[in-house]
């Protein structure tokens, strides 16, 4: 492997700073392409930037040759001639003077972005010149390419190029320029055809303009007494609106009015009815608590009776025998004992049937 450099250097005919592309390969036509370093984009930014130089060149050469009494021409053309040479030995040099990797590198060149348009054209023919002046043998076209014949006859077909297209513009420009002078005319006397018809048209608006102002002054005049119609039958209509708007608002609060009294009223009747509920809840829970503690107070009696029954059984005088006891009859009990039974019994009685008349009072109550 050998590293080589391609130089391209380009100023006011020659070249304003070197760009220096590295390129590594071999002498195998296609090994850049696996190397990835020839670079062909900053090749192609490089080439379009000596091309722009080139093509004003062969423009300066062509205005030059095309003036009458011209002095010598040919220091554009020695400028050209100096720079393809350079190039055209980079190229060949890169290659290895490999006629193959020549084409190859360069139809990628010539793809690239940078080169569109005439210049892609100006690559592919630069190319081609390069192409026809090498052999088969690297050798010879490292050595022996004669890159003055290839440069001069590039230089002779892009001038001859360059020369056709500024004849053509030139043709096209005194066309255009033939073209404007019919133009002018044209528009002169168009100009004159018009002045006439706007005096015309001048004079048939003035008087039109006279009869539009005097109905104008008219319509004007309606108009106003129309608006102040208008404006009067609005400030009616306002007025009644706002006297609606202010009946239905009075009445809109009478309304509201009656409903805050009858929803008072109502509160009011809702409230007394339930403090009434309340006390007669209350009153009925004090009769219930009343019928508890004599109910309490009858038990306590009855057990009080029946304590004292207890007593006065101990106290009779026991028998000798109990064959000579005699039974115990209600008839023949003792009249304190009878007695004392039946107070328990009446007691309990009343106060049985006294429990059961609040229960009934206090349930109708509660009803109610």
């Amino acid at each position: 492997m050998k590293l080589l450099c391609f130089v391209l250097v380009a100023t006011h005919g020659m070249v304003g700073s070197a760009i220096i592309v590295q390129l590594r390969g071999s002498n195998a036509h296609d090994s850049w392409k696996a190397d990835g370093a020839m670079q062909p984009t900053v090749v192609a930014k490089t080439l379009s930037k000596v091309e722009s130089e080139w093509r004003s060149q062969a423009l300066q050469f062509v205005e030059c040759n095309a003036e009458p009494n011209h002095g010598d021409c040919r220091a554009a053309a020695g400028t050209f001639q100096k720079s393809c040479g350079t190039v055209v030995t980079a190229v060949v040099a890169a290659s290895s003077g490999d006629r193959e990797t020549v084409r190859d590198y360069m139809a990628v060149v010539c793809d690239e972005p940078q080169l569109r348009g005439w210049k892609q054209g100006r690559c592919r023919s630069f190319a081609q010149a390069i192409l026809e002046r090498m052999t088969a043998n690297n050798y010879e076209n490292r050595q022996h390419l004669y890159v003055t014949g290839l440069c001069a006859h590039f230089w002779n077909n892009m001038s001859s190029t360059e020369g056709a297209i500024v004849a053509e513009e030139h043709r096209l420009q005194a066309k255009q320029i033939e073209a404007e002078n019919v133009r002018r005319a044209n528009r002169a006397r168009e100009a004159a055809e018009v002045t006439a018809a706007n005096a015309a048209r001048k004079t048939s608006k003035e008087a039109a303009e006279a009869r539009h102002k005097a109905v104008e002054a008219r319509i004007q005049e309606a108009k106003k007494r129309w608006q102040a119609q208008a404006a009067r039958q609005e400030a009616e209509e306002k007025k009644k609106a706002a006297e609606r708007t202010a009946a239905l608002k009075a009445a809109a609060e009478l309304k509201a009015a009656k409903k805050a009294a009858v929803e008072k009223k109502a509160r009011e009747r809702s409230d007394a009815a339930r403090k009434a509920a309340e006390a007669q809840d209350a009153a009925a829970e004090a009769k219930l608590k009343e019928a508890e503690k004599q109910t309490q107070e009858v038990r306590q009696h009855m057990l009080e009776a029946e304590a004292a029954k207890a007593v006065i059984r101990g106290a009779q005088p026991a028998k000798a025998s109990s064959e000579t006891r005699a039974p115990t009859h209600p008839k023949t009990a003792s009249p304190v004992l009878n007695k004392t039974s039946s107070n328990s019994k009446i007691a309990a009685a009343n106060a049985t049937q006294t429990v059961a008349k609040k229960t009934v009072a206090t349930g109708k109550q509660l009803s109610k």
